[in-house]
């Protein structure tokens, strides 16, 4: 690490200046600015890319830090002709280079076309990265906020919890202008119901991050916000009314002031209201009898969260940043669940037991940073370091009652305390070297967890602390990492080459038990890119990655966590990280997307379930199974019928196998699905009219069959003054269609058939109102992707 930090100081003392461009994209005809315009500036000597910008919702882009030299500049946009310009920087040029308003001419061939045609100017792809516009886009208009934006977009699978989850089954990172930003898993989903689709320019997704990211990056979904450039202040107030079983309000405010040399950024939020899950199994019992288990939880939040950032410009191209943040989580989960046990033929109830439990989560999140970047001339160099506790606190009231005897089975008490404190540095340095690109960094982080759950039983009327569900867990990790990558260009042909080294020493303490845990190993992340560029909107990429999962800090945690009184999850301490080798392939022309993803999976993550006859507990354990394969094939293809009817669909086929060994069998059953989501888009004068929907074929696992399932959006939205004010109706999952249902495959070991509800059937009305002169864009905190397993 030392050598690896020393080296990126030492190139920083000969690159003091930059050169910056300036400029707007206009309509020729109209004189109207264009948005979401694709710059590209080049080298005039070779095909290499130097920088890459979007106009913003005034048609005005920029780039910086540019050496001296000659370029070409590209600009492209669906509808319109493609403009080059040729620009010469020399010792003589300015050190703003103002280019005023380029006039870009309708593409009258392409607007007179009425037949069907692929394309919108919010669609491209790069190095087999899928880049999607989103302000602006007429098939987002009416999405709520970004969450929706997600479910839409091709290779994504978005759950009603907001779990998401790419083709290749992996979790992928949240980054908000290149960098991961600063949250828990609760803190992202509510970011992105905060964020309505005017206030993103765009979003890229990453199926494949390169060794250049934290091993632990499956996928990576980076958001970018708009780009601001005027001085002064501005607000967004963004409010979304939820009504389905119970009502939930969320209220955010951002702030941003800008003067010449400081940018100030506050954000404030606040969530009011109840939700509603129900989890439902029919199980039968080793004597052949029916259990059947209801569960339903209505949840009422009144959560808080606060964020303050404060950059200072030091000179050109260099800036400080600071920020602070807390997120403040306040629930009451009441459920009430009824235990049935019944005759095989479900026609008479043997037993009844009701159970009460009164769950009180919360959490206070703090979080810290500060940040150095710098842009030089031919150079970068960033640095990050953050600070972060999340401190979990809760407490349960559980009752399990007879209700045919009216006596009291069991009464106990609960009260957990799981307190996480992450410590990362990064420092990160990019050298531009002739016709390509040499970046290298490092990282270390230290994340530590304390944790402590507390069973109370009642026995002759008094509370005693119960041993065998009492637990006290502690956990240390030390990650080191560094990094080297380059990326070059010969002819059509552009490639990458990265090498990643993570070491990892873990330490894992069941203080109750006296068992302690210690682990040390080394992981080697290579990654390859070969991209073919056919012609100018048709290219074909061929790439390869190594990752590394590592397990969540619940998941380390060997506690009972309860769904039901016999329903349970343990988390396992030894668990192993998983690895991952993925080779994916794929092919654009325009907007057309085709993308086939194949790769293992070793000591693959997973929760099995384990039956107790004897007491007719289902116990969920975490575990590392010993491999999966998987493919998938991705097109996607946005398309416009007419003026006013457009539609996106997205397709995938999916292939999936397990090596599970399970009770003394090992199962290998290869799964196919499919995916289809997409939407039929109307805009009728100034109304828009959307249409969402979503098939997910009969699929499953190694152990479970997953019941097909769909849903069906309606939205209605429509701008007001000047666009000042964005108001959005939508109807999601209109016939209450959307329960995910598991039946056991194997019904000789545990006949058993379940479904989680999340109460999808929604009305929500959201509005949007922006005010203030200036269109700066302040960025989002950076993080690592340990606080993304804080939760």
């Amino acid at each position: 690490m030392k050598p690896i930090l020393l080296c990126l100081f030492l190139f920083i003392s000969s690159y003091l200046s930059a050169q910056i461009i300036k400029g707007r994209v206009v309509d020729s005809k109209t004189g109207q600015s264009l948005p979401l315009a694709n710059l590209m500036l080049t080298d005039q000597g070779s095909p290499l890319l130097i920088k890459y910008a979007s106009s913003d919702t005034a048609g005005f882009f920029g780039f910086s830090s540019i050496p001296k030299g000659k370029y070409s500049l590209t600009i492209t946009l669906m509808g319109y002709q493609k403009v080059e310009k040729i620009l010469l920087i020399n010792e003589n040029s300015a050190e703003i280079l103002e280019l005023g308003h380029i006039l870009i001419p309708e593409d009258i061939n392409l607007l007179q076309e009425v037949t069907i045609m692929g394309g919108t100017a919010n669609f491209s792809t790069k190095n087999g990265q899928i880049k999607i516009g989103i302000a602006n886009n007429t098939f987002f208009k009416s999405a709520s906020n970004l969450l929706d934006v997600l479910r839409k977009l091709p290779g994504l699978q978005v759950s009603q919890d907001g779990t998401i989850q790419m083709a290749s089954r992996a979790t992928p990172t949240v980054f908000v202008d290149g960098k991961p930003i600063n949250m828990s898993n609760d803190e992202v989903l509510t970011y992105l119901n905060s964020l309505s689709p005017d206030m993103v320019e765009s979003i890229e997704m990453i199926n494949q991050p390169s060794s250049k990211y934290d091993g632990e990056y499956q996928g990576i979904i980076d958001i970018r916000l708009k780009r601001n450039l005027a001085l002064g202040l501005r607000g967004i107030y963004n409010t979304r009314f939820q009504q389905n079983n119970y009502s939930l309000l969320d209220n955010n405010l951002s702030l941003v002031l800008k003067t010449p040399r400081f940018s100030y950024d506050f954000k404030l939020g606040h969530a009011y209201g109840s939700t509603y899950y129900q989890y439902y199994a029919l199980q039968y019992l080793a004597n052949s009898n029916a259990l059947i288990t209801d569960t339903r939880t209505i949840t009422a939040n009144q959560n808080f969260n606060a964020q303050a950032a404060v950059t200072y410009e030091l000179k050109s191209g260099q800036n400080l940043e600071a920020f602070v943040r807390t997120n403040q989580v306040n629930r009451n989960a009441i459920s009430g669940n009824q235990l049935l046990t019944q005759t095989p033929d479900l026609d008479y109830t043997l037993n009844l037991v009701k159970s009460d439990n009164d769950a009180r989560p919360k959490q206070r999140n703090y979080a810290g940073g500060l940040n150095y970047n710098a842009q030089f001339k031919n150079s970068e160099l960033h640095i990050i370091s953050t600070l972060a506790q999340i401190d979990n606190r809760q407490t349960e009231d559980i009752q399990n009652r007879n209700i045919f005897k009216n006596e009291l089975v069991n009464y106990w008490k609960t009260n957990s305390r799981n307190n996480i404190l992450i410590r990362t540095l990064q420092a990160d340095y990019i050298q531009k070297t002739g016709k390509g690109k040499l970046e290298f960094g490092g990282k270390y982080a230290y994340n530590s967890t304390q944790n402590n759950l507390r069973y109370d039983t009642l026995a002759n009327a008094v509370f005693n602390l119960d041993p065998k569900r009492s637990n006290q867990f502690s956990y240390h990790e030390h990650i080191a990492a560094g990094y080297l990558f380059y990326t070059g260009q010969l002819d059509k042909i552009s490639y990458s080459l990265g090498l990643r080294t993570e070491h990892t020493v873990t330490v894992a303490n069941s203080v109750t038990t006296g068992i302690l845990t210690e682990r040390r190993y080394l992981k080697w992340l290579p990654s390859l890119n070969l991209t073919y560029r056919i012609n100018n909107s048709e290219q074909l990429s061929f790439s390869y990655s190594k990752r590394l999962t590592r397990p969540t800090f619940a998941a380390l945690n060997p506690f009972r966590f309860y769904y039901s009184p016999r329903h349970y999850w343990i988390g396992n301490p030894y668990l192993q990280p998983a690895t991952t080798n993925l080779f994916a392939l794929s092919y654009s022309r325009k907007s057309l997307n085709i993308s086939l993803n194949a790769g293992r999976e070793t000591d693959v993550l997973a929760r099995y379930p384990e039956y107790n006859p004897e007491t007719n507990e289902l116990i969920f354990l975490g575990r590392n199974l010993p491999y999966r394969n998987f493919a998938n094939l991705q097109v996607s293809s946005p398309i416009t019928v007419t003026k006013w009817w457009r539609m996106n669909n997205n397709v995938s086929f999916n292939y999936n196998k397990e090596l599970t060994p399970y009770f003394g069998q090992t199962y290998q059953i290869p799964v196919y699905d499919y995916k289809i989501n997409g939407s039929q888009v109307f805009t009728l004068k100034d109304w828009l009219i959307d249409v969402s929907y979503t098939y997910e074929s009969k699929s499953g696992n190694g152990l479970y069959i997953f019941s097909p399932i769909y849903g069906v959006d309606f939205g209605l939205q429509k701008t007001w003054l000047k666009n000042k004010l964005n108001t959005k109706m939508t109807l999601y999952d209109a016939f209450d269609n959307i329960k995910r249902r598991l039946i056991f495959r194997e019904k000789h070991i545990i006949n058993n058939d379940m479904y989680h509800y999340n109460a999808a059937r929604r009305l929500v009305f959201s509005l949007t109102y922006n005010f203030g002169s200036s269109t700066y864009k302040a960025k989002e905190n950076k993080k690592n992707e340990d606080e993304n397993r804080a939760n």
